[in-house]
């Protein structure tokens, strides 16, 4: 075991996967989707004809921002060079926050939806076995790695597509109707669109992937630009066909899983199953990806010296063979399983008021365009696109203040964080201690 970089072997077509793996399309329509259908009805087309609209367009903010500053940290080494490091500091530790929630609640879905098909299944060992499975494929070669996430899209790809193919042969209502309901209320309307666009996003997971990727950051523009704009089509499009088909059937948008609901009552048993394994698949392959994504941003605190001591010094280690972060992956995982035991509710409060990504990268990249510092990628429509972000994550931060149970101390939480964090940096500079945010990308 060693801690030098990475490999750089993975070929743009492997970042896609990655991504899309992440994001993963399945679920983003079956939990995603139900979620939006309870809250808007039938609006909830245009909810994700919105949502997965401004997710493709933010994903050239985040190309930007990984073409100008590129690292296994993903945002954070862009908001230091930036904005400052006290804001990248910050910002790693709210991510932390977020994202080892996330990885549980993955696992646990993965335990709940395999107790369907066998329902004597014990929920706790079996979120614990396949978190410990995933993290084994993730600390592969990343090539293997990705080919590995590749063939579980596959699977999940062709259930969504069975899926989709069920909703286009059923009755439907005009899309017209639909996209415009005689119902139609604004305030729903808002939050079901933030919901479209959390479950539309995920191109960032590409910036983590750069210091692997044949090309480097020269290659990390376009493949950003091309995975938000796929991951919106593939999670967008279906909602759009689900929809109309929806809409003539009364009662689906109050069952509790409206769209397993349609399902059921339009396809086979044998197509329910087939859809039922693609979900599976989808759990699955989210819970690869996100932990070897995660994995590199805490390689890169690490590799900065964020993590104090041993911590520090495990999260730099990198396989001799497989040149992947097996000490973070192992950091990674270990986090995820403590935090199982969070429960569902805490686990739904760290994981949905991370809104601070879009304010902060506007900021910096419209730092970035004044003092017209050079790029290999620059994003469209400037500054249009980093105002439209930052009014954005103002009415993000509006809606969830307004969620009592769970957005707003979602949003104090999460903020405490990054406010403890960014402090805790300026103490630190105080004692020249504070990481220098000079070494996250040797290989650029």
């Amino acid at each position: 075991m060693d801690t030098a970089g990475l490999e750089r072997a993975l070929k743009p077509g492997g970042v896609l996967l990655l991504v899309l793996s992440a994001v993963s399309p399945v679920l983003s329509v079956f939990v995603g989707g139900s979620a939006v259908l309870h809250l808007a009805g039938s609006g909830a087309a245009l909810a994700f004809l919105a949502g997965g609209l401004i997710a493709a367009l933010f994903a050239l903010l985040y190309a930007e921002l990984g073409a100008r500053v590129p690292g296994a940290g993903g945002v954070y080494p862009g908001l230091a060079a930036l904005i400052g490091p006290g804001v990248a500091h910050g910002y790693m530790f709210m991510t932390l926050v977020t994202a080892m929630p996330l990885i549980a609640f993955s696992a646990l879905g993965l335990a709940g939806y395999l107790k369907i098909l066998w329902p004597s299944l014990p929920t706790l060992p079996v979120a614990l076995a396949g978190l410990a499975a995933a993290a084994a494929i993730a600390m592969l070669n990343i090539r293997t790695s990705a080919l590995v996430t590749g063939l579980f899209l596959g699977v999940e790809l062709l259930a969504l597509a069975i899926l989709t193919w069920v909703a286009a042969t059923a009755p439907q209502a005009a899309l017209t109707t639909v996209l415009m309901p005689p119902e139609f209320r604004w305030n729903n309307f808002g939050i079901a669109a933030l919901g479209g666009l959390f479950w539309c996003g995920g191109a960032v997971y590409a910036l983590y992937f750069v210091e692997e990727m044949d090309g480097g950051h020269r290659a990390l523009g376009p493949v950003v630009a091309q995975a938000g704009a796929i991951s919106a089509l593939v999670i967008a499009a279906p909602m759009l066909v689900l929809v109309p088909a929806m809409d003539v059937v009364p009662g689906l948008y109050a069952a509790e899983t409206p769209i397993a609901a349609f399902l059921e009552r339009q396809a086979s048993p044998a197509v329910a199953q087939a859809v039922s394994a693609g979900v599976i698949a989808a759990v699955f392959n989210a819970l690869i990806a996100t932990i070897m994504a995660f994995a590199r941003l805490v390689l890169g605190m690490g590799r900065d010296g964020v993590l104090p001591g041993a911590l520090g010094r495990l999260a730099t280690l990198v396989s001799a063979r497989q040149r992947a972060p097996w000490g973070a992956t192992l950091i990674v995982t270990l986090a995820a399983a403590a935090a199982i035991g969070l429960g569902e509710r805490w686990l739904l409060i760290l994981t949905s008021g991370n809104v601070a990504d879009y304010i902060l990268i506007a900021l910096a990249l419209l730092l970035a365009r004044r003092r017209a510092e050079p790029t290999v990628w620059a994003a469209p429509a400037h500054p249009a696109l980093p105002l439209l972000a930052i009014l954005v994550t103002l009415w993000a931060i509006q809606s969830f203040w307004f969620d009592a149970e769970t957005g707003r101390p979602s949003l104090l939480l999460i903020g405490g964080t990054f406010l403890a964090a960014w402090a805790a940096w300026h103490l630190r500079r105080a004692a020249g201690t504070a990481p220098a945010f000079n070494r996250s990308n040797p290989n650029a």
